[in-house]
C-alpha cells in the first residue's frame, strides 16, 4: 500500500493522542482486568507463613520433612481482537466525531493498550462481510499497520450482517482471545438471529461488546418534514416532526432497540458497554475494566 504524507501525518497524530490516553487507563486498572491464560510452575521454596496451603508440594515436603510451596507464574500474554463495525450507518455523526470516527479512535486505544501491556492485538473490520482481517502481533508495527488501515480503509459493503461476521469470526480469530465488538448495533433487531454465534464466540473467547452511538439517533428537533434515508439499504421515510408524538415515537423506537440489544448481551453473560459521540469514553471504559476485575 502507497502511503502518502497526509496519511503519515494522520497517523502520527492519531498515534500521540491514542498512546497518552492508554497511558491513562494502564495507570488504572487495565493490567488486572484482562488476566492470563493460566498459570505455570515455576520453582518449588521453603513454605513461609502467609502462603496459599493449596499450593503445597506434598512430594518434596515428605521428602524433605519441610512443607515446601510450588510456585506459578501467571502466563501473562494475550492476544486481543478488534472487531469492528464498518457499515454505512457507522459513518452518521452530528458531533465532532461521527460514529466511525469515534471507533477508529477507541480501537487505536485498544491497540495501544495491548501493546504496552506486551499482548498481541489484530483486526477484523467487517460490514455484512468480513472485509479485512489482520491477525495478532506484537510491536509498534502492527500499531501503524492497525490506525493506517483503520485511517485508510474503504469497505467494499454499506450494509450490516452481524450474524455471518460472527459465525466466519469464531472460526478465524485464535481461541482464548479477548475480542471487542465495536459498532452501533443497529441491525440488531431479531434476537434470535444473534444467539447462537454470540453463544460460540462467548464460549471460545473473552467477548466485550461496544455500542458506539449519535445522540441525535435519539432525539429529532421540530423542524418540520424531513426525508430519513437509511444509509446500508437506502430506503426513504418522509417523517413531520412538528408533531410531537412522531418525535416520541422515534424516541422509543430507538429506545427499545438499544435496550433489547443490551438485554441480549446481558442476558449471555457478555459484557456490553454503551458510548456515544458527544461524551468522553475513557472513564466508562475504565469502569467496565474495574467491574471486570470485581468478578474475577
Amino acid at each position: 500500500m502507497v502511503i502518502n504524507k497526509e496519511l503519515v501525518a494522520l497517523i502520527k497524530k492519531m498515534q500521540i493522542k491514542t498512546d497518552r490516553l492508554a497511558s491513562e487507563i494502564l495507570a488504572g486498572e487495565y493490567r488486572s482486568a484482562f488476566r492470563g491464560r493460566g498459570l505455570n510452575f515455576e520453582s518449588v521454596r521453603e513454605y513461609q507463613i502467609g502462603d496459599d496451603i493449596r499450593f503445597l508440594d506434598w512430594k518434596i515436603t515428605a521428602k524433605m520433612q519441610e512443607p515446601y510451596i510450588r510456585q506459578y507464574k501467571e502466563e501473562r500474554q494475550l492476544s486481543i481482537v478488534l472487531i469492528i463495525d464498518l457499515s454505512a450507518s457507522t459513518f452518521f455523526g452530528t458531533q465532532k466525531f461521527n460514529k466511525k470516527e469515534m471507533a477508529v479512535e477507541l480501537a487505536s486505544v485498544l491497540a495501544s493498550l495491548a501493546i504496552k501491556n506486551n499482548d498481541k492485538v489484530g483486526m477484523m473490520l467487517v460490514t455484512d462481510k468480513i472485509e479485512a482481517y489482520i491477525p495478532p502481533k506484537q510491536g509498534k508495527a502492527q500499531i501503524f499497520k492497525l490506525i493506517r488501515d483503520l485511517l485508510s480503509y474503504t469497505p467494499d459493503s454499506s450494509k450490516t450482517n452481524l450474524r455471518a461476521v460472527l459465525q466466519e469470526a469464531s472460526r478465524r480469530i485464535p481461541p482464548r482471545s479477548v475480542v471487542f465488538l465495536i459498532s452501533d448495533f443497529i441491525n440488531f433487531d431479531n434476537e434470535i438471529d444473534y444467539v447462537a454465534p454470540l453463544k460460540i464466540l462467548r464460549n471460545t473467547q473473552d467477548l466485550i461488546a461496544i455500542s458506539v452511538r449519535d445522540p441525535r439517533e435519539f432525539s429529532l428537533p421540530n423542524i418540520g418534514f424531513i426525508e430519513i434515508v437509511d444509509p446500508e439499504n437506502a430506503s426513504k421515510t418522509l417523517l413531520n416532526l412538528n408533531k410531537k408524538s412522531v418525535r416520541n415515537k422515534f424516541l422509543e423506537k430507538q429506545k427499545k432497540q438499544q435496550d433489547q440489544t443490551r438485554s441480549l448481551f446481558k442476558s449471555l453473560g457478555i459484557d456490553f458497554l454503551d458510548l456515544y459521540t458527544h461524551k468522553p469514553y475513557i472513564k466508562d471504559l475504565l469502569e467496565l475494566f474495574i467491574r471486570r476485575e470485581k468478578r474475577h
